[in-house]
């Protein structure tokens, strides 16, 4: 059975290596191979949410270079103000939302200039409920009805009763808040279209990571969440072994795991590091 259609719009932020070297010299350089692999990607990632029945997909543009696409459902939003492109401007959108845990950017960086964009797109998406998705991602519809996949999800979520899905699982930092074992972050995550504005949970400028306030929120709220089985999970650390278990080998990427089939490989680092590309995975 076809479920009840439900609006769902993608999130994604565009970067290259040009963005990243201009947000943090000392870690990044320009490296135009890089550049192309992450642009191959992305554009093979939005051809594969296209066949996911999206209400939109906005590219959230940090760089002020990424092509128009020819489908109308993918919408390519300059967001060049959450990189400090336009000098001295505090981007409009900012004053749209209040961020108790707002920090003024003075030690900023790559990680903090995509969760700017990122909670750009969120101020901006229309659909009832969101996806925010990196673009180092890509789906295995050989074990999902592609039309269906995400309307399972959904389903998961209301019937869980969750605030969100997520497939990832980031150990503490240090300046992560103690009794915590692990904490969301955006390689790929559901919730409903109020899920931020309703708890409040925007840029964390303090720990520099996207949905470390989510899970923080939630807990303290004793709201419930699922993080999907994958690279993270408490006795799946090793790859090697975990992608075996589902026969995939480790150059693959991280696997993650919907009712125990393969439903999303994350490359890990490819909006920022180099391994986008397969012969440094």
């Amino acid at each position: 059975m076809i479920p009840e259609y439900k609006s769902v719009s993608y999130i994604l932020v565009w970067a290259d290596t040009n963005t990243m070297y201009r947000n943090d010299s000392l870690n990044y350089t320009i490296n135009k191979e890089v550049d192309k692999a992450l642009l191959d990607q992305t554009m093979y990632l939005i051809d594969q949410i296209l066949q996911l029945n999206p209400h939109e997909i906005l590219i959230m543009d940090n760089e002020g270079n990424f092509p128009t696409h020819k489908n109308p459902l993918v919408k390519v939003i300059p967001s060049y103000q959450s990189v400090g492109y336009l000098d001295g401007e505090r981007p409009e959108w900012l004053d749209k939302i209040n961020m108790e845990d707002y920090r003024e950017d003075t030690d900023f960086n790559h990680a903090k200039s995509l969760a700017m964009a990122y909670n750009h797109g969120l101020t901006i998406a229309t659909g009832d409920y969101f996806i925010i998705q990196h673009n180092d991602t890509r789906y295995l519809f050989d074990n999902f009805d592609s039309y269906t996949l995400i309307y399972e999800f959904i389903s998961e979520l209301e019937d869980g009763k969750y605030e969100y899905i997520t497939i990832d699982k980031k150990p503490p930092k240090g300046t992560s808040p103690e009794g915590y074992d692990y904490f969301a972050d955006c390689y790929w995550f559901l919730c409903r279209k109020d899920f931020y504005s309703k708890h409040n949970i925007w840029v964390d400028w303090i720990r520099g990571d996207n949905n470390h306030l989510a899970t923080i929120t939630c807990k303290d709220k004793e709201l419930k969440y699922l993080h999907l089985p994958g690279f993270f999970e408490i006795g799946e650390h090793n790859a090697d072994e975990f992608n075996k278990k589902y026969y995939f080998n480790s150059k693959s990427g991280n696997l993650h795991i919907f009712r125990d089939k393969p439903f999303l490989l994350h490359f890990k680092g490819g909006t920022g590091l180099h391994r986008i590309l397969a012969k440094n995975r």
